[in-house]
């Protein structure tokens, strides 16, 4: 028997009738164009629908001539067929978020008499939830290659080994046709914790109206109706409770349920109802329930009772740590596991993206050590928390190795994170060397806290000092901001600009250090790979790094405002401008595939954060420079006669604040508080 060469002649035989099949059979036809220039012998790759397989299970072996694919059903079709892709064709599952075109050669050959099969998923439902995606939706390929775009996100998660989708955030206007073009690419939906089983937020269906079930339960259930009329029998998690119209807890607006007794006899008696709703056209169902955030202290403490056959979803706190989330100044870190004696099935809800206005990773990767990460994906799975693991991939590109943990943990149930990075260096940079890039980027994380996870994100510095800024300009700095007492929980304002000049001055020198060690990988490495390099870790290292160089030089700014001297305040706080300046540039400065990417940055908000210092810095000067704005100018940058003859208040247009700080800055030296 002869090896089978893949090439421009081989055909592939499959019941493309059936979309999900359709649908991986053209992915793989445009993989075979993309990658191979030449023809070889007629031979077919067939894919054979067999009952004996189960589920999404495949088995691949070569015979005379054709490269059979026995698939359990369409899931296992795709899998195998994008198999090939990944094995033969050398595509990998993330190359194209990281801006890899597919190697080009002559032909493939698949070796006689090879055979491989579907591995042993460590999880059931392996999904991503595209949550807060705005670098996504506000990408220039958006506009007129939105469904593209989408297509490309459903087929690195099949790429990936993931079965599941929660297309989006608040998809009020699109959210039917990615649910429609997930399921007919093969993937399992379910929903977000705040639109349950899928249906459209009542405020947006009832604009005028108070959300309250209470209210209106009849305007709920047919908002209910209309979402299970439309999925009812399809590859739907159905997602069940209630929360409330946004990310927060609905008695915070419906002062009838004041006691958690209430609140839970509510949610759970909501939650049969939703059930019942369902099962009377879906018998079979499959639900989830998200114990998030104020959702597990009602169930920790027997208010909420959730039914055997409901999935519970277990939260992490956003920092990859299965314990609560700190809520403004509460962080009790509750843990959020499931017990031994824990009834039903159980999975996850796990950020590797996560948006907390305080100090979390949006634009970033997670800060927290791989193997970290690794390691409690484990003891997820030692508590048997296996069923569903709803993973927040916030806008995907700045999460790419984490997401490869992630891929390799839900697959084996096992990981060594080290090997990983190795793996996912040579794979994706082309040298080993780059792993060092993906290790140490957490060990140069500034530590806010006492926990080993309280590592600094992207948000860190940003939220913060916006909020610094907000005290000043209000003059409320008489007493410590009361917002920043979980970063900062000191006596005075004073006090906690000491404490967040502290950590950020950690920082400097150590995201310097990773800086370093970027570009000297970086250096050894081919042009094209030094670039994916450039756009991904020196990036995000420079975010990081220029982030604690403003928030260290705006508590300087500060402190100096507070004892009188605003012309040292002015002066720092342009440093700190300077400093995130150099991150925008650089996040603007990507280009090819990625351009434009962060053009929608409003979660860290690096240019709203410019945006507030500019007014800041101005504000200074109008305190300090005069009523005529002249006077830094002319003491600090005018020859010394124009300092005794006065003949004219000036004698040109005042300086812009960005021409006088330039000047002022090689004539008056920078005075550190602390």
């Amino acid at each position: 028997m002869q090896d089978f060469i893949l090439s421009l002649s081989t055909v592939i035989e499959a019941d493309e009738s059936v979309p999900a099949i359709h649908s991986a059979a053209d992915i793989l036809r445009r993989d075979l164009r993309d990658t191979l220039t030449g023809h070889g012998p007629a031979n077919t790759i067939r894919v054979v629908l067999d009952p004996a397989l189960g589920e999404e299970q495949y088995a691949a072996h070569v015979e005379e001539h054709e490269l059979r694919l026995r698939c359990g059903n369409d899931l296992g079709a795709v899998y195998a067929l994008l198999s090939i892709s990944e094995k033969w064709l050398q595509i990998l599952p993330l190359a194209w978020w990281m801006g890899l075109s597919p190697r080009r050669m002559d032909t493939a050959s698949v070796p006689a008499g090879t055979a491989w099969q579907s591995p042993a998923y460590a999880v059931r439902y392996r999904c991503w939830f595209i949550n807060d995606e705005v670098l996504l939706t506000g990408w220039h390929i958006e506009e007129g290659k939105r469904a593209i775009l989408w297509r490309r996100v459903f087929e690195t998660v099949l790429r990936c080994g993931g079965n599941m989708v929660i297309p989006g955030t608040d998809r009020a206007f699109d959210g039917h046709l990615l649910n429609d073009m997930a399921l007919e690419m093969g993937l399992w939906i379910t929903q977000h914790h705040t639109e349950l089983l899928g249906a459209r937020m009542f405020a947006r269906a009832y604009p005028g109206l108070q959300a309250s079930y209470s209210l209106y339960p009849e305007k709920f259930e047919s908002l209910w109706q209309e979402a299970i009329d439309r999925y009812a029998g399809q590859r739907v998690v159905w997602t069940v409770g209630f929360r409330g119209q946004g990310d927060c807890a609905f008695w915070e607006s419906d002062p009838g349920f004041s006691t958690a007794e209430k609140q839970g006899a509510f949610i759970s008696r909501v939650m049969r109802r939703q059930m019942e709703m369902v099962r009377a056209k879906d018998p079979h169902a499959v639900f989830s329930t998200n114990l998030y955030g104020e959702m597990m202290s009602l169930y920790r403490d027997g208010y909420l009772q959730v039914p055997d056959d409901v999935i519970r979803l277990w939260g992490d706190n956003g920092y990859g740590r299965m314990v609560s989330r700190r809520q403004n100044n509460h962080n009790p870190r509750v843990d959020a596991m499931p017990g031994e004696n824990e009834q039903g099935a159980s999975g996850i809800y796990y950020h590797v993206s996560f948006y907390d206005l305080q100090a979390a990773n949006h634009i970033t990767m997670l800060q927290n050590p791989p193997q970290a990460i690794c390691d409690e994906l484990r003891r997820i799975l030692d508590r048997n928390a296996c069923t569903l693991w709803n993973i927040n991939v916030g806008s995907i590109k700045p999460h790419l190795f984490m997401l490869d943990l992630v891929r390799r943990m839900w697959t084996d149930g096992h990981c060594d994170a080290r090997r990983a990075a190795e793996a996912f260096a040579r794979d994706y940079y082309g040298t080993q060397s780059a792993a060092d890039a993906l290790t140490e980027y957490a060990s140069s994380a500034v530590r806010y806290g006492p926990h080993p996870d309280d590592r600094a994100g992207d948000q860190y510095y940003h939220f913060p000092l916006r909020t610094l800024a907000h005290a000043l300009i209000r003059g409320e700095t008489e007493a410590p901001v009361s917002s920043l007492l979980w970063a900062a929980d000191c006596p005075s304002f004073r006090e906690q600009l000491r404490h967040l000049s502290a950590i950020a001055e950690t920082g400097l020198s150590s995201w310097k250090a990773y800086l370093g060690l970027c570009r000297r990988i970086g250096d050894g490495m081919e042009e094209d790979a030094a670039a994916r390099l450039e756009d991904t870790m020196v990036l995000q290292g420079l975010i990081h790094r220029t982030g604690c160089e403003g928030l260290f030089a705006f508590c300087q700014a500060c402190a100096h405002a507070l004892e009188g001297n605003d012309l040292q305040a002015y002066l720092w706080t342009d440093r700190a401008l300077e400093a995130h300046r150099r991150a925008l540039r650089a996040m603007r400065s990507v280009r090819g595939r990625f351009a434009h990417l962060y053009d929608n940055d409003c979660f860290a908000g690096v240019a709203l954060t410019v945006q507030v210092l500019e007014g800041v810095r101005a504000f200074l000067r109008l305190r300090g420079d005069g009523t005529m704005l002249y006077d830094w100018e002319k003491q600090l940058v005018d020859s010394p006669e124009e300092h005794v003859v006065v003949l004219q208040t000036h004698r040109t247009v005042q300086l812009t604040d960005d021409e006088l700080c330039l000047r002022l800055r090689g004539e008056v030296p920078l005075e550190k508080v602390f």
